[in-house]
């Protein structure tokens, strides 16, 4: 039976620029409204589902959602004011709301812990999320640091770390190298990965085609934040994700990038 594997990663929910429901109710009584922008990324995030939900239906297909990592922004590095509240109950709530329109349309729900700087040491809300929602468990956990899928017969390599390189003619670099180490990691293995999906740097991109397995890395689903202008990155925030139609050890994948507001110059 046909599987559809949906992947995304880097919603970073209770960021002031990242994804989220449209209207926050806070613990202390306040509520928080997205801005203009993050409204646009949540209809995206709908439209996303709908569209996995459809092509599902076309296939009588199952599916299956990987939450790639950084669900959630409750502990920031680097100091920074993008960020709506420090409760974790309210985080917690936030997020359940915010991933309902994946885990509605999803047979299996599984949960990849991202970095500390986001989510705290031991991804620890994303586990706790993960519980709730009753995810698919690695051994007692209800969420992975890494994982090997098998999906209809194509093995998936997921886990949220990744590398990019920092030019945009040397961004699949390190996808290149990824599918080379990974070569060399499954040498004795009697199946090594057909495919690995990274998330983390926040940009899409994929590994060159004449290799013989595929990386891919994934957009996110965050605006650029303060830290992101500091490293001076060119371009609109890469927002969206990747859905795969696997079929007997074959697949078809399909990335989905939503546009964001590109900058206006200012005239007189």
């Amino acid at each position: 039976m046909t599987t559809i594997l949906a992947v995304v990663g880097d919603l970073h929910i209770n960021s002031t620029v990242g994804l989220l429901t449209p209207t926050i109710n806070l613990d202390d009584g306040g509520t928080y409204t997205v801005s203009d922008e993050q409204r646009t990324i949540w209809n995206n995030w709908l439209s996303f589902w709908k569209e996995v939900s459809a092509v599902a239906k076309k296939h009588k297909a199952n599916v299956w959602t990987v939450l790639n990592g950084d669900m959630v922004d409750v502990f920031v590095k680097h100091e920074t004011v993008q960020i709506i509240t420090r409760n974790d109950a309210d985080v917690f709530g936030m997020a359940l709301d915010t991933i309902m329109p994946a885990v509605d349309v999803s047979d299996k729900v599984f949960v990849i812990r991202g970095t500390s700087a986001h989510g705290r040491s031991g991804g620890v809300i994303e586990e706790k999320v993960a519980e709730d929602i009753n995810a698919v468990k690695d051994g007692d956990k209800h969420s992975w640091w890494e994982m090997l899928l098998e999906c209809d017969r194509v093995l998936f390599d997921i886990t949220h770390h990744g590398r990019l390189g920092g030019m945009a003619w040397t961004k699949a670099n390190s996808l290149n190298k990824l599918v080379g180490e990974l070569i060399i990691a499954y040498r004795d293995s009697k199946k090594r990965p057909d495919v690995a999906i990274r998330s983390h740097m926040h940009q899409y991109a994929r590994s060159d085609d004449s290799l013989d397995m595929a990386a891919y890395a994934l957009p996110a689903w965050q605006l650029k934040t303060e830290f992101v202008h500091r490293l001076a990155k060119v371009g609109t925030a890469d927002i969206g994700g990747m859905y795969f139609i696997c079929d007997k050890g074959q697949y078809t994948p399909v990335v989905k990038r939503y546009p964001t507001r590109e900058r206006s110059a200012w005239r007189r």
